[in-house]
Order: structure tokens, then sequence, then C-alpha cells
């Protein structure tokens, strides 16, 4: 946080307070361990004055402040670089285009606006609005989402798909230029080229979730089923293949994604116990890919298999329902979302996609189950001294956690799966 000065303050936030002068600021992380990987986050204070009525008067606010982590084995280790072209792209042009496609369409009501204002994006630092200043909150990721929280989760993202998939159908030249190689989006992950480097990474992650599916199924009726069919898609001549092969955009439903959709990237307020307004942030594994992936994401990881088993179903047609709205309303009458793509073809097409996607969801899940359930001390800290960093082939580990609730969740995953004929 070197980088950050009284002048870098004030020429950032000159536009939002014209008035306000900046005398100080303080920094704090803005994240618990483990609650984050990819880069560092704090939490800036900014105090100052403004004129009042009976002369200036103290003025505060806050930002945060993401940067690539002091640890250069850390960046390696978790592609932070990489990560951060993505997140630049995305506020830099990829947001701003989509944000521009859908003020074309008058009759769109409530337009979709649930990602924070960015005050700056560059290859080493984002800058954007403190949401908790507003009352926005982050839920536990040890909990994973509520029901209620689910649903509104899942309308914004639908509403956040459908963008993507509006522009592509009618501003196609466009919609492609995001995706150039140059300043555009791209995998970071589930490249042919990345096997080499995470072999022994998914090795490891595999050897603990295979052990711990194998002693959640000792009491299960058919266990050698279950626990063979976990170790066939989880054979290290084949996974990371089969996610680079799940990531790679399924025409015609692929969208802009938002590639991370766990918990701590969603933030709620709340008004007399109700959701009142959601923000999705964190937009670092960004890709062109199925929405059947984000959705994988959201379900499979972030809902336990009783919510799944009691709203799966009232879940996915919400999002479509949501999502062909939003098609609609950003379209003409005759366009392909009236006449081909309707509402019932849309979503026997998401079921076939989320049942595919299974895989990707059940793939993730070797890596953030752990990160999901663990404890803070078990979780990398990549605010640690450069002096104690570790090397980066000793940092590229997945967390390992013993606990119960990480077992049974990757247990109960295998088995849906399974069931489902999806694994």
């Amino acid at each position: 946080m070197a980088e950050v000065t009284l002048e870098f303050l004030r020429d950032l936030l000159k536009d939002d307070y014209p008035d306000v002068t900046i005398n100080s600021f303080e920094g704090a992380p803005g994240s618990k361990r483990g609650d984050n990987y990819t880069s560092m986050v704090y939490r800036i204070t900014i105090k100052g004055t403004r004129p009042g009525q009976a002369g200036n008067e103290p003025w505060e606010t806050s930002i945060i402040y993401k940067c690539l982590p002091e640890s250069i084995h850390l960046r390696e280790a978790f592609k932070s670089d990489e990560l951060f072209c993505n997140e630049v792209a995305f506020y830099n042009k990829i947001w701003p285009s989509l944000a521009n496609f859908q003020k074309q369409w008058d009759g769109v009501e409530d337009p979709f606006k649930s990602i924070p204002k960015c005050y700056l994006a560059q290859s080493d630092t984002v800058v954007l609005k403190d949401l908790k200043r507003q009352g926005f909150v982050m839920p536990d990721r040890r909990q994973g989402l509520t029901i209620e929280q689910a649903y509104f989760v899942l309308k914004h993202l639908s509403q956040f798909h459908a963008l993507s998939l509006a522009m592509k159908y009618h501003s196609p030249e466009d919609f492609y230029e995001l995706l150039n190689i140059k300043d555009g989006i791209s995998e970071v992950f589930f490249v042919s080229e990345n096997e080499e480097y995470y072999k022994n990474y998914y090795r490891e992650a595999i050897g603990n979730a295979v052990a711990m599916v194998q002693e959640g199924l000792e009491e299960v009726e058919g266990k050698d089923r279950y626990l063979t069919k976990f170790q066939q898609f989880c054979s290290e001549n084949s996974f990371f293949q089969t996610m680079v092969e799940l990531v790679r955009a399924q025409e015609p439903l692929a969208v802009i994604c938002h590639g991370d959709c766990w918990t701590n990237n969603f933030l709620f307020r709340y008004v007399d116990g109700n959701i009142a307004e959601m923000y999705i942030v964190d937009f670092q594994m960004v890709r062109y890919a199925s929405p059947g992936l984000d959705l994988a994401y959201l379900l499979y990881l972030c809902l336990d298999r009783q919510q799944r088993r009691q709203h799966l179903t009232a879940l996915l047609a919400h999002y479509v329902d949501e999502m062909h709205l939003r098609l609609l309303q950003l379209s003409e009458e005759d366009s392909i979302f009236n006449v081909s793509l309707t509402r019932d073809v849309l979503f026997e097409m998401m079921q076939e996609e989320l049942k595919r996607c299974g895989r990707f969801g059940l793939g993730l899940a070797l890596d953030m189950y752990p990160i999901m359930t663990c404890d803070s001390n078990e979780a990398p800290n990549l605010y640690q001294a450069k002096e104690n960093e570790q090397k980066s082939h000793q940092c590229n580990k997945p967390v390992w956690t013993s606990n119960e609730a990480c077992k049974k969740k990757m247990t109960d995953l295998v088995m849906e799966l399974v069931d489902n004929g999806a694994l």
C-alpha cells in the first residue's frame, strides 16, 4: 500500500467530493485470513472537512484498495497477475460496454447495476467503493447461502448473464471485441498449458478429497459405486483436461460469466430483516463460457444437499424466468428470444447445461470446499512478511482441512451427482 498518498486519494475522489478537503487516511486489512486468496485487500479510511452552515465540518469516507500480494511466490502460485488483468479488463472495458448496451433499451425496468463503483483499475491496483459503509455485509463463508439469499443472487446473476447474451445477438461485432486477446478477458486457470503446473496441486487436492469421501461413505449402501465414479473423475490422466473442456464456450448460450460465484463475492444489505439490495464483487475470474458454470458453482458449492433437494428445480426456474424476462426487455418483438429461444426452450437447455456442468462444480469442490470450511489459521496468509515467505512451489498447495463439514459436503455432492447421472 506504499503507493497510497494524500495526493493520490485527493485526485481519486475529487469528482465525487469536489468540496471536500482530505487531510488524513489510515489503512487496515479489508478481509480476514481465509476470505481472500489472490490479492491483498485493504480498507482505507479517509478523513477531512467540508463546508457546512457553521463553517468547516468533519467528513469521513472509506474505499477498498486491492493490490497484488507482496510475495512474488504467492503471486505466482495463485496466478494473481493474470487474474488482475482480467479484473482490469472487466472494469475498464467489459462492464462499461455492457452498461452502454443496456442504456440503448429505454423500456428496461430496474437496469442491472449491482456492480460496485470502480475508481481505478490498473495492472496492480483496483480501487472500489466501500459497500460496508452503506450497510452491506458478507455472509459467513462457512455457513454458505440461505435459500432467500440464493434466490436473490440468481435474480441478479440471471440479469448479468442476459446482458451479454442479448448483446451477443444484437451487436455481435461489438460483443466479440470484448474477448480479444489484447485487452479482453481470458481463461486463467483451466487451459491446457497449465496442466503440468497444477499437477502436484490437484494430486494433493484429489488425494485429500478421495480420503474424505471414502470415510464419508463407510456406512452408505452401494459405497463402491460412488467411490469408483469419483475416482474415475479424479483420474490424474484426465481430470485437468476435463475441466479445460468444461470451461470452453458452449453456444448458443455462452455468456460473460462471473467465474467465482461463492459466498464471499456477494454482499447484502438488509432492511427489517429482509434483503433490500445486493452487489456482486470480485471479477478476477470472469470468463466467456456456459452460464451453467456459474450456476454449478453457486448451487453445488454454496448450498447444501438438503437445500438442493428441496429447492433446486424452483431455483433454476426462477433463474430462467428472470433471465428470459430481461432478454425480452433487451430485444425487439421479433427477436430470437420471442420466436425460438422461448422461456420453455431456455429452461430445457439450462437443465441440460447444469447437468453437464455438475462435474465442473465437483472439480471446483476439490479446491473450494476446504477453503469454504477451514479455520482461518489453516488458510494461506497473504499479508505475511516478505522475509517469511515460502517458495512458489510451497505456496502452490491446496488448503487442507479435516473438519466434518468438509467431509459431508464432498461426500454428499459425489452421491448427488452420481444419483442424477451427472457423474
